[in-house]
């Protein structure tokens, strides 16, 4: 708890973020806290020795969770300062007071665990929370554990630190906001909101030029609105932050758009781990690995690494991934500069984008157009996410922004407590910013406070899915992201139900790299490689052969990819030591064996040289045929459990497994939990080791125990994965 002899006269807001919604949060955080008067600063993690993070005392974490409960990337370097940290005694961050604000989502095991793991390292080097710990679920939706968290905030933040009472400004929440409806807006509430694709779309004079099928409908049912005399829980709108100024120069287009225009500016040396430093690569060959009648396209792309990426040579292994700079939908982006009425010319004017409250940072994101000029063009294409899930800050935003009252109070509606059920609705939708502002048509806000209110275009992770060679090549597996949602239309009618709406979807970066790897030329694109801080490689001893474990590897999919690299490694290894020929065993799945088998052959080829000891398809299509280890991988595993499980247990097995986080992921992790309890069931010696080795808990374990309850199981997992003997890969 605070003590009143701790008050301090700064405040520090640190995000690690992955894919931005941490970010976007922190950032509103700490506005908002400028705003009240207090002396704030905004920084990301990995800058700790810019911010000199060792001398503060008070400070704001918002910390995301990424893949298998991993750290984003841009805290890797902290987390090592912070490891030190606790190395060198309880009492090296006694001066530190903290509040922990987590994102997480439960469809992955370990939920939360970036703020978990945070809270319980600066705990064990004397730091102590001023305020609880917030861990927000993304499945559930994150603004229930997010609203109310910072609500209670600044009670507790005024406790260690100061405020300027002076400067401070009338923020809160808007208690009670009358809608004022009159008859014609209570009657207009009944109807549905539907938005057409814009296909009939028209541009004002010298506007940029419409592009038809941009815009998908939206489906959301105000009728609530009629039975609610007063809405609650409308925070007050945040203010601009964001100045632009124009220039009368033009931005030239670039002879490429496939990388952003300041990619000198990226390409510099990493002042830690240079390994880590962009670069640009070529796509130098590409194919289709899926049938054309698969449900999913799955493409294998070649990229060239040139010669100026020799930082990188000998830095990476099999199972390391690497980020990918992908742009914006070029035809997205114009439909959203029409609906903005900016036309062509004003489009490309250099905009130079500066504080507007010099006490308030610019988002981080947006920070280098304030000392280099780009265009409203290229920072709606590079800089910001135009597909990103709506969060409340931003529709509570746009709602000051409506030229009509009934477009204002359905957007405060939907920001309110009442509005929850209707804000979820929009969210299930995935709308792109352009939809939401179609679906508003009075809403007009000014390009730079709408930039400002979205969060950061993150670049996207794919596994490499082959191991180093002479060729300085990275190869990469996926599936190209295009998909139909069929959103249930409500009727007024009760005895006619209404047809269902179907809205088309892409991913920001698939899309793009299949249509790029189907033109003549070799384009060139954006990559760095990502620290692989969950330690996906294939063991190795310290002399360079292969380790003598056996080796499980589960890769339903796509998630096969980092397994073909490890295939390649030990196919190498055993070159140089065929002597050494650990045991290696794939469980495979897809849909149809005939469809979209990928790396088929190659698996194969591994089989046949005795790589590869054993290989398990499963085919959830045609799971009856003899060529399917069962319908999925997990069933694969049941009918193999004794095997598996005396792999693991009685020669040291490490289990890998890469794919979908939120189905395959869960459930294998639940199969392999229920084969443990299963199998020392059976065997009951091995009950009293698997016991001890599981942390300290305040409720007695009786290791006399003839059996293991399912929670002890999941714990064994844990433990595995802390040895790294069990490694995950996945992703939503």
């Amino acid at each position: 708890m605070p003590t009143s002899d701790f008050v301090d006269s700064h405040v520090a807001f640190l995000y690690a973020s992955q894919t931005g919604n941490a970010e976007s949060i922190c950032y509103n955080i700490y506005e908002t806290a400028v705003q009240r008067g207090f002396n704030a600063s905004y920084h990301v993690l990995d800058d700790y020795a810019k911010f000199k993070f060792s001398e503060l005392r008070t400070i704001v974490f918002v910390v995301s969770t990424t893949g298998d409960g991993d750290p984003p990337d841009n805290s890797a370097r902290f987390w090592r300062v912070l490891r030190k940290a606790t190395r060198s005694g309880e009492d090296a961050y006694a001066h530190l007071r903290y509040a922990i604000l987590g994102l997480g989502d439960t469809n992955y095991s370990n939920f939360c665990n970036t703020a978990q793991r945070l809270d319980k390292q600066l705990g064990e080097v004397g730091a102590r929370a001023f305020y609880k710990k917030g861990l927000a679920d993304d499945a559930t939706g994150m603004e229930e554990v997010v609203e109310p968290w910072i609500d209670g905030l600044w009670p507790a933040l005024q406790q260690v630190a100061r405020c300027d009472s002076d400067v401070a400004e009338a923020v809160g929440t808007e208690k009670d906001v009358e809608t004022e409806k009159d008859v014609e807006v209570a009657a207009e509430a009944l109807a549905e909101l539907k938005v057409e694709a814009a296909d009939n779309a028209t541009s004002t004079e010298g506007s940029v030029e419409p592009v038809p099928h941009e815009v998908q409908p939206l489906v959301l049912d105000f009728r609530p609105m009629a039975q609610t005399p007063s809405i609650t829980g409308v925070a007050r709108v945040s203010a601009p932050v964001c100045t632009a100024t124009y220039e009368d120069t033009t931005v030239e287009p670039q002879p490429s758009s496939d990388f952003p225009p300041w990619t000198a500016e990226l390409i510099s040396a990493h002042p830690e781990d240079p390994s880590l430093t962009p670069f640009l690569a070529t796509i130098a060959a590409s194919e289709q690995m899926t049938a054309p009648e698969a449900l999913k396209r799955t493409l294998l792309i070649d990229l060239e690494l040139p010669p100026s990426a020799c930082h990188v040579d000998g830095q990476w292994r099999a199972g390391d991934a690497f980020n990918i700079y992908a742009p914006n939908h070029a035809p997205l982006v114009r439909a959203l500069l029409d609906r903005l009425q900016i036309n062509a010319h004003d489009a490309h004017k250099h905009v130079r984008l500066t504080k507007r409250n010099s006490s308030i940072e610019l988002p981080a994101h947006l920070q280098r157009f304030s000392n280099s000029p780009s265009s409203i063009y290229d920072i709606l294409v590079w800089s910001v996410d135009l597909c990103a899930h709506p969060r409340k800050p931003l529709l509570r935003a746009l709602a000051e922004y409506c030229g009509e009252k009934a477009d204002r109070e359905r957007l405060l509606f939907i920001c309110s407590r009442q509005g929850l059920k209707t804000f979820e609705a929009l969210r299930n939708q995935t709308p792109t910013v352009l939809d939401i502002l179609h679906a508003f048509p009075s809403c007009m806000p000014p390009p730079e406070r709408l930039i400002e209110l979205l969060p950061p275009l993150a670049p996207r992770s794919y596994s490499i899915c082959n191991a180093p060679n002479d060729k300085r090549v990275w190869k990469i597996a996926f599936n190209v992201v295009e998909y139909e949602l069929q959103v249930d239309v409500f009727s007024l009618d009760e005895e006619n139900s209404a047809p269902s709406v179907r809205v088309s979807r892409r991913g920001v970066c698939t899309p793009w790299l299949e249509q790029l790897a189907q033109t003549q030329a070799k384009p060139q694109i954006l990559v760095a490689k990502r620290p692989n801080i969950n330690a996906f490689h294939l063991p190795t001893t310290t002399d360079l052969k292969p380790d003598p474990r056996p080796v499980i590897m589960i890769g339903p999919g796509t998630g096969v990819a980092p397994f073909i690299g490890f295939l390649e490694q030990r196919a190498r290894e055993l070159q140089l030591h065929p002597s050494c020929n650990p045991f290696m065993w794939l469980l495979f799945g897809c849909r149809d064996a005939s469809l979209d088998y990928l790396f088929k052959s190659d698996t194969q080829a591994h089989v046949d040289s005795g790589v590869l000891t054993r290989l398990s398809a499963c085919f959830s299509r045609n799971a009856g045929s003899h060529q399917s280890a069962g319908k999925y991988v997990q069933d694969a595993l049941l009918s193999n459990q004794d095997e598996f499980a005396e792999l693991m247990l009685q020669q040291n097995a490490v289990l890998f497994v890469c794919g979908d986080a939120k189905g395959m992921g869960k459930d294998v992790n639940d199969t392999v939990a229920r084969i443990l309890c299963n199998y020392v069931e059976q065997h009951p010696e091995f009950v009293r080791p698997l016991l001890q080795a599981l942390p300290v808990s305040k409720i007695p374990v009786d290791l006399d125990a003839q059996m293991l309850t399912t929670p002890q199981a999941l714990q064994v997992l844990m433990v595995w994965s802390a040895q790294n003997r069990y490694v995950r890969d996945l992703w939503a």
